[in-house]
């Protein structure tokens, strides 16, 4: 098998496989104290030159890469990016932990090839099992809808609003100098300064109002 220079080398961005601090420990020492290391399994890059895409070894790399190896036996195979997504999901799944949510998004990415009914025969998850990871993904999708909805309508409130409205020619000056008046006072714009004006008129007109009412 070949070695291949860890810097054409590149993982898998949906592999959802998390070693934690303390297995990688124990995976960097038993590599440095027995000098043996399973080769890792690649697969040509598709736009790269020379590169390669990580399918099984993403631990593995890490370790040797932060043991000072600057080439890693590699077996190179010829796949499908589905292929490929196929044993990152069987493969990696007997080390370490998978992460739930891109567990789930690989899961997802596969099923125009794969239906679910497939996918279980294939994996090591049930039905009802892939069901509950895509169902994940669809509660998340909908909290973080429901967020930005949320978000959008308060944005909503505080946008602005044109104005449709005539008034004669020789009244624009009256009305222009109420408007700077009540900017100068505020310094606020225009539209600022002509909301500020109707808010004194209302409380004036409900002041008088309820002292009229006594």
């Amino acid at each position: 098998m070949p070695l291949i220079s860890i810097k054409n080398l590149y993982p898998d961005p949906r592999n959802a496989n998390h070693c934690d601090e303390t297995v990688m420990a124990k995976l960097q020492r038993s590599i440095a104290q027995s000098g043996f290391c399973q080769s890792l399994t690649v697969r040509p890059h598709p736009t790269v030159p020379y590169g390669y895409i990580l399918v099984d070894g993403h631990h593995r790399l890490k370790v040797l890469e932060a043991l000072g190896h600057t080439e890693v036996e590699c077996q190179v195979q010829e796949m499908s990016e589905e292929a490929a997504g196929l044993l990152l999901l069987t493969l990696n799944r007997l080390r370490g932990e998978d992460q739930p949510r891109k567990r789930a998004e690989l899961m997802e990415s596969l099923l125009p090839v794969w239906d679910i009914s497939t996918l279980a025969e294939l994996l090591p998850e049930s039905p009802a099992e892939i069901e509950g990871l895509l169902a994940l993904l669809k509660r998340e999708d909908e909290a973080l809808e429901q967020k930005l909805n949320a978000l959008m309508a308060e944005e909503k409130k505080s946008l602005p609003v044109p104005l449709g409205f005539m008034i004669p020619a020789d009244e624009l000056g009256i009305v222009q100098d109420a408007l700077a008046k009540y900017q100068a006072q505020s310094q606020r714009d225009q539209g600022q300064a002509l909301v500020a004006m109707c808010r004194d008129i209302l409380a004036f007109a409900s002041e008088e109002a309820h002292h009229g009412g006594r």
